[in-house]
C-alpha cells in the first residue's frame, strides 16, 4: 500500500468518524499519506479530496512527488501556521480532526474563527500506522541490516584506549558508508558506570567523554532510517576475558527476559502483560526493581510510536506491529546491561529483524 491507496483507506475512516474533514501538521503524518517533507499542512476531506499546503522552498518537490489524488498549494513566505489553519477551518465549519495542536497555536486559532469545532484526533491515523504494510515492512529490514553492520564496526573499535566519542562518530559514518538516511536518532555509546545510564551519560555535571577501560562494560544503542524509516538495536559488551557472576547473572536474566518477553507477542495480547512477564522474569532474580523502564515501543517513520509496550499500557499486540524488546538492568555508580532488537509481530510468530548476535558480548 502506497499514498494514494493509503489516503483513499483513511478517507473510509474518516466517513466513518463524526468528522467532516482532518488536518495532518505532524511531519510523519504527511510523510506517510504523501511522501513529501515538512515543513507542510494536509487537509483531507469527507469526499475524498486532499490538498497539501507547503511554503515556497517546498512547493516545487511537491508539485512533481505529489500523489495524484492530492492537490498541491504553495503558501506565501513567512506565512504562519496560526493563519493557514484559520483560513482552512473559515472554509469547512462543522467538526474537523487535527492530529496535532498546542495550546499557544489552539487559543490563537480560537480567536481567528467560528462556526468550527477543531478536535485532536490523533487515533484515527494511529490506527492505521500500527500496522505496517509489506513497504515499510522492507524499509525497516533494510535499516535494521545497516544497523546490524553499524553495529558491528562500531564494536571493532572496543579496545582500551579508545573514547565513546571516537566509536560514536564511527558508527555513525558506518551509517552513511553503508547507504542510511541518517541516524535515526543520537547514539548511545556508554562505557563503565556511564552504562547505568539508560539514556546514555547526558545528565548535568557527567563528563561528556570517557575512555574505554579493561573490564569495562560497554553499551550501545543506535538506529538507522531508510526512506524515512526507523530500526533500533542496543547491544551490551564486556571488556574483558570473564565476566565475575554477578555481571554474568545480569547478562543471563535480561536475555532470558528478552526471550520471554518475544515468545508471547502475538495479536490481540496484551502489551502490558508481556511486559509484566518480563519483569516477573527478573523479579525472579531479584532485578525487577533495577528494571527502570518500558520493555519496549513500537517503531516505523518515528523512532518511538504506539504501542506502548510497558505498565498501564492500553495497547494489544496486532498483526505486523513492528516493535522493539529491550528489557535492560541498570546498577548505579558500576554498569547497565540492555539487550533490544526491532521485532515483527506476525499472526503466529515474532521474527527479530536484526541479525546482530546476542551472545557475542565478550571483547578482549
Amino acid at each position: 500500500m502506497r499514498f494514494k491507496e493509503r489516503i483513499e483507506k483513511f478517507v473510509t475512516r474518516l466517513n466513518l468518524s463524526e468528522l467532516n474533514a482532518y488536518i495532518c501538521t505532524d511531519a510523519s503524518n504527511i510523510f506517510y499519506f504523501t511522501g513529501l517533507p515538512s515543513p507542510a499542512t494536509l487537509l483531507v476531506r469527507q469526499d475524498g479530496s486532499a490538498t497539501v499546503y507547503t511554503p515556497p522552498i517546498n512547493h516545487a518537490v511537491a508539485e512533481k512527488e505529489a500523489p495524484p489524488n492530492v492537490e498541491v498549494v504553495q503558501t506565501k513566505i513567512g506565512s504562519s501556521v496560526e493563519v493557514l489553519l484559520a483560513d482552512i477551518l473559515s472554509q469547512l465549519g462543522g467538526m474537523v480532526g487535527i492530529d496535532k495542536l498546542d495550546v499557544e497555536t489552539h487559543k490563537k486559532i480560537s480567536g481567528l474563527i467560528s462556526g468550527v469545532e477543531l478536535r485532536p484526533q490523533s487515533r484515527l491515523i494511529w490506527e492505521m500506522r500500527t500496522a505496517k504494510d509489506p513497504s515499510e515492512i522492507e524499509l525497516i529490514k533494510e535499516a535494521c541490516l545497516i544497523a546490524d553492520r553499524s553495529m558491528r564496526a562500531a564494536a571493532d573499535l572496543l579496545v582500551p584506549g579508545i573514547m565513546e566519542s571516537e566509536v560514536r562518530a564511527e558508527l555513525v559514518a558506518e551509517i552513511y558508508r553503508r547507504g542510511g538516511q541518517e541516524p535515526a536518532f543520537t547514539p548511545i555509546v556508554a562505557f563503565g558506570e556511564r552504562s547505568a545510564f539508560p539514556h546514555g551519560p547526558i545528565q548535568k555535571g557527567v563528563s561528556r567523554d570517557r575512555v574505554l577501560k579493561r573490564n569495562d562494560v560497554v553499551v550501545i544503542d543506535l538506529g538507522v532510517k531508510v526512506e524515512g524509516y526507523c530500526s533500533d538495536i542496543t547491544r551490551t559488551f564486556y571488556i574483558g576475558s570473564e565476566m565475575d557472576e554477578k555481571l554474568r547473572n545480569v547478562f543471563e536474566a535480561v536475555l532470558n527476559a528478552k526471550s520471554l518477553a518475544q515468545s508471547i507477542m502475538r495479536p490481540g495480547v496484551s502489551c502490558s502483560y508481556v511486559d509484566d512477564m518480563a519483569r516477573d522474569s527478573l523479579s525472579n532474580k531479584g532485578l525487577d526493581p533495577y528494571f527502570i523502564h518500558s520493555l519496549g515501543h513500537g517503531v516505523g517513520l518515528d523512532i518511538h510510536e504506539p504501542p506502548r509496550i510497558g505498565p498501564g499500557s492500553q495497547d494489544q499486540f496486532m498483526e505486523n506491529n513492528v516493535v522493539t524488546c529491550e528489557p535492560g538492568v541498570y546498577i548505579a555508580g558500576e554498569w547497565g546491561v540492555r539487550m533490544e532488537d526491532t521485532v515483527l509481530v506476525t499472526e503466529d510468530n515474532v521474527i527479530p529483524l536484526n541479525s546482530y548476535p546476542l551472545d557475542e558480548h565478550l571483547i578482549y
